[in-house]
């Protein structure tokens, strides 16, 4: 029976795309670097963290100093702008909705800064909407190291045979594994069918009609 689904946020809840690749742009550009990348290649970028989104937006190039300076100014610039542009997916909240309505508990485990991440799903969904946000942290690993998952399912009292996890790429899957949980992956997000039927979760689903269906 399941108690608990659990979502990644970018790109399976909301498109965050272009105001990530407006931050990185604009670190880019702080650089003396060409902005050259387009939206598609950003997705591309997104999924294990704003560190890694830096250093694929950089070819890694940089150096660790260098890198650390450009990913403070891309934290502090996406701060102000991570509302401008993103957009819910159309059909969540209402399958969120239904999960709500059946007693489940819901939970966004992310590799976006914490902080970034509340801010950015309390003002889309509602404060308290979501029973746990757990965004990324300094000194905690990031997905697909299930350390995150396991502290959302620990604080929730849910074991990982009652929960489900829903993510767009191949790095939420891997996580859901890592923690024991059934993993769903959703192909409206910014990896492509074939990346996540790589990664073999349980079910892709293509649309989120689908997701009160599998709780």
């Amino acid at each position: 029976m399941i108690k608990c689904a659990i979502f990644d946020l970018d790109g399976t809840l909301a498109d965050t795309s272009v105001d990530l690749g407006r931050g990185a742009a604009y670190v880019l550009e702080q650089f003396g670097r060409e902005a050259k990348w387009t939206d598609a290649d950003y997705r591309k970028f997104v999924g294990n963290g704003a560190k890694k989104l830096i250093e694929r937006a950089f070819e890694n190039t940089l150096s660790e100093n260098e890198l650390n300076k450009a990913l403070d100014m891309f934290k502090v610039k996406y701060n102000e702008i991570l509302l401008d542009n993103v957009v819910v997916y159309d059909g969540i909240k209402e399958e969120l909705d239904k999960i709500k309505e059946q007693g489940i508990k819901l939970a966004v485990v992310t590799n976006k800064p914490h902080k970034s991440a509340v801010k950015m799903v309390e003002a889309l969904f509602g404060k308290d909407y979501f029973d746990m946000i757990t965004g990324a942290h300094e000194d905690v690993p990031k997905k697909p190291d299930p350390t995150t998952t396991n502290k959302t399912l620990f604080e929730l009292g849910i074991k990982p045979t009652e929960a489900i996890f829903f993510g767009d790429s191949d790095v939420d899957v891997q996580t859901a594994k890592n923690a024991g949980i059934e993993a769903v992956g959703c192909s409206w997000g910014f990896r492509s069918f074939e990346c996540l039927l790589a990664a073999a979760p349980s079910a892709i689903i293509d649309e989120p009609k689908y997701i009160s269906k599998l709780c």
